[in-house]
């Protein structure tokens, strides 16, 4: 499926501040492949379809998942808002067509991060947090910087702020969360 074709099924899924986002992750996306080094046109598109299945309510995505066979862990079934990466991967692949192992992945971690990432999916989990139409958040213009300075930096910024965000909030934290941040920690 060419771009075009993607962004008209996309608009039609999402609403319209999650597409406008979706665009913004993959401009953001695009830019820093250039300064990592990473095909373009696979950041790009690891971007645009990132939250393609961000706008399933949250009472489906579970059932969702379950019914397609996905691996749900006892947080998902406890947050299901959380299943959005998985189903957007299988999204990605059965209805736009994407058969790349990394852009999956990349869409499957955006949210969580994972410990070891690749290159593509460092981009794509920052660019998430980090795109123009992001409302400010705390350290966002620092943030902002890393992104295109010192990517493991960022990474660590990023979890960091959002485990902390999470605290104050007395929300749960995802097992994944933490071992992305300890293990980028122990990078930096």
């Amino acid at each position: 499926m060419d771009r075009d074709e993607a962004v008209k099924k996309l608009r039609s899924k999402l609403t319209e501040k999650r597409f406008v986002h979706s665009v913004g992750v993959e401009y953001t996306a695009g830019c820093m492949a250039f300064i990592y080094d990473v095909d373009v046109k696979r950041a790009r598109c690891a971007g645009l379809l990132h939250d393609c299945a961000k706008c399933i309510p949250t009472e489906d995505k579970l059932k969702k998942a379950k019914k397609l066979g996905l691996p749900v862990n006892k947080f998902e079934e406890l947050n299901p808002d959380l299943l959005h990466g998985k189903l957007g991967a299988y999204y990605a692949r059965e209805k736009y067509g994407i058969d790349d192992e990394e852009i999956l992945s990349a869409i499957t971690y955006h949210t969580t991060g994972k410990p070891d990432m690749t290159m593509l999916e460092k981009i794509i989990f920052v660019a998430d947090y980090i795109e123009p139409n992001r409302k400010m958040i705390k350290d966002l213009p620092e943030i902002r910087k890393e992104a295109f300075t010192d990517i493991d930096k960022c990474i660590c910024h990023i979890l960091k702020n959002t485990l902390d965000y999470l605290k104050t909030k007395d929300l749960a934290i995802d097992d994944l969360t933490n071992e992305t941040y300890k293990f980028y920690m122990k990078q930096n």
